[in-house]
């Protein structure tokens, strides 16, 4: 890649994270309004003037890590969204309620997990770590919203576990989906055994 094509993706990288770590409140919105989850293709369509735009929402994409978009080396406007959202969920999962709406958006979105699963899930975080992702269990060693123990378990998610609670997150719904099967399940375990 040219030095100037370097130079413009980061540029445009970096713009679209200084969009996404801008508070909601400065641009015009409310502060709990929720995002829109990107499109599989760019909002920027070319349209003739005798054609309609398209009428249809496009699928949701993944949670795409900022790195991908970084080593791949394309740089599209879905790739720019992706990184904008999940810059978005990182800063708002710092905070207990963020780390609730997170949770949920991830739970239902990569395991199907809403209703009475998602409430199990609540529940069980809300006892571990009370949604707080610098929780930190010096007795046991167990850290985080999901308490790995030992806390290096999150790397295999994201070595960033320690300034990141998405990927505590994701970490956690991966391991009660493995371990357990549903977050209910995982929950009557803790209520057996004071941990999961």
């Amino acid at each position: 890649m040219e030095f100037g094509k370097k130079r413009s993706v980061r540029a445009a990288l970096a713009f679209a994270l200084f969009c996404a770590l801008t508070p909601i409140s400065a641009q015009g919105a409310e502060v709990n309004t929720p995002v829109p989850a990107p499109t599989n293709e760019s909002s920027l369509a070319v349209v003739t003037p005798n054609e309609p735009a398209p009428a249809q929402p496009i699928k949701e994409a993944r949670l795409v890590v900022a790195t991908e978009v970084l080593t791949s080396g394309k740089l599209t406007a879905l790739n720019l969204s992706s990184v904008a959202r999940s810059a978005f969920l990182v800063q708002k999962a710092k905070t207990r309620n963020g780390a609730r709406y997170v949770g949920e958006l991830l739970a239902k979105e990569n395991y199907g997990w809403s209703g009475a699963q998602w409430k199990c899930l609540d529940k069980l975080w809300i006892k571990e770590s009370q949604w707080t992702y610098t929780s930190h269990n010096k007795r046991t060693g167990a850290h985080g919203i999901p308490q790995a123990h030992p806390a290096t378990k999150y790397e295999s998610i994201g070595s960033d576990w320690r300034k990141n609670p998405v990927t505590q997150i994701l970490w956690g719904l991966k391991y009660i989906d493995v371990r357990y099967g549903t977050p209910c399940k995982a929950l009557k375990t803790f209520y057996r055994i004071k941990m999961y």
